[in-house]
């Protein structure tokens, strides 16, 4: 990181005290000489760069200023982060639309509400890639504001994003060629989750990729790769899962939860060994006020594996409002549905892996 605080601190300051000195010498002007104001003095002093941003199509630049409050070193650190900051949104807002818009081939397409789910649940743990190569350039001290130049090597950055890219690929080309062991549903599931990590790693690499290569290009995996995703997410839609009601008002709320479950995409079943089952006891609480009624169902939630064991477990309370009973009672299921298929989710690609 290049930097010139100091330096431009001390010719500030040295500045400062010659214009002092001279002001002593002489408070009067000649008839023929010209007051020059602060701000003109100050803005000819500037670098080019902290009102003209450099232009390169194979570079990325971004501007930061601070005003300086007692500490110039905090002013500047603060100028530097707007100027990351600033070179980010720039390139942002040269991405086209027709680039943004568009997802990736393999990410949520013809999916259902659990699958979606999952994937989500799987990306939200992945962090945001971070571009090394972003540095402070530049920088420039006065006695009223800090400034800062950013910038970013595209094509270094383009290259090392791609490499990580190869890599991941390579990792699930071993995966996908690796066999699948186990009598159980969720047994072969688990062994082929933690791709599911690596197609997220993948995706967010390829969007920042998009963001500074000069091409502009979203990288996809291959179509053998792609359909080994599809293949996984398939799985996750194949479990069946029972849903067992364990007192009254679990069963009062049976037709929403079954209905919501089901569209969702869960594969409710009632006969044979259950991959998943949720263990649903809730105590219901109906009230009427200005016309309309309010559910509250008070929820456990139990979510056991073919052994019994327990993998995941929540209370929580959901609501339904509605001018009918028995509509805000619908409604109450269907927001507990939404819960269980969300629990079910991140169980699968936190607790299972």
């Amino acid at each position: 990181m290049i930097r010139h605080f100091r330096c431009n601190f001390l010719i500030a300051s040295c500045s400062a005290v010659l214009l002092a000195g001279c002001s002593g010498l002489a408070t009067t002007p000649s008839d023929d000489s010209e007051i020059v104001p602060d701000d003109r003095i100050q803005a000819s002093a500037l670098p080019g760069w902290v009102t003209d941003t450099p232009d390169d199509k194979k570079m990325a630049y971004g501007v930061g200023s601070m005003e300086i409050y007692g500490n110039p070193d905090q002013a500047l650190k603060r100028a530097s982060d707007f100027a990351r900051a600033d070179l980010v949104s720039r390139l942002k807002v040269t991405v086209s639309a027709e680039t943004s818009s568009t997802t990736s081939e393999y990410s949520l397409n013809g999916e259902t509400s659990l699958q979606k789910s999952v994937s989500q649940a799987v990306s939200s743990r992945i962090p945001t890639v971070t571009l090394d190569e972003v540095e402070i350039r530049d920088t420039y001290v006065d006695n009223r504001y800090a400034y800062a130049l950013a910038s970013l090597d595209r094509v270094a950055a383009a290259s090392r994003l791609q490499t990580q890219m190869q890599d991941i690929e390579s990792q699930l080309q071993t995966m996908s060629q690796q066999p699948v062991s186990g009598t159980g549903k969720l047994e072969r599931l688990q062994q082929q989750l933690p791709a599911l990590t690596l197609f997220a790693r993948h995706d967010k690499l390829a969007q920042q990729y998009a963001l500074i290569a000069i091409s502009r290009r979203t990288p996809q995996v291959s179509t053998e790769m792609q359909d080994f995703r599809r293949s996984i997410l398939a799985a996750v839609k194949d479990l069946n899962v029972r849903l067992v009601l364990m007192d009254d008002g679990a069963k009062i709320m049976r037709g929403g939860l079954t209905e919501t479950l089901t569209a969702q995409g869960l594969r409710l079943s009632t006969v044979g060994v259950p991959d998943l089952t949720f263990e649903v006891s809730a105590v219901l609480d109906s009230r009427q006020q200005e016309g309309n009624y309010y559910v509250f169902a008070n929820a456990r939630v139990n979510l056991r594996d073919p052994q019994g064991r327990v993998l995941s477990s929540f209370s929580d309370t959901s609501r339904g409002i509605s001018g009918m009973q028995q509509t805000a009672l619908h409604k109450a299921s269907e927001a507990l549905a939404q819960k269980l298929s969300g629990t079910l989710a991140e169980t699968l690609t936190e607790r299972l892996q």
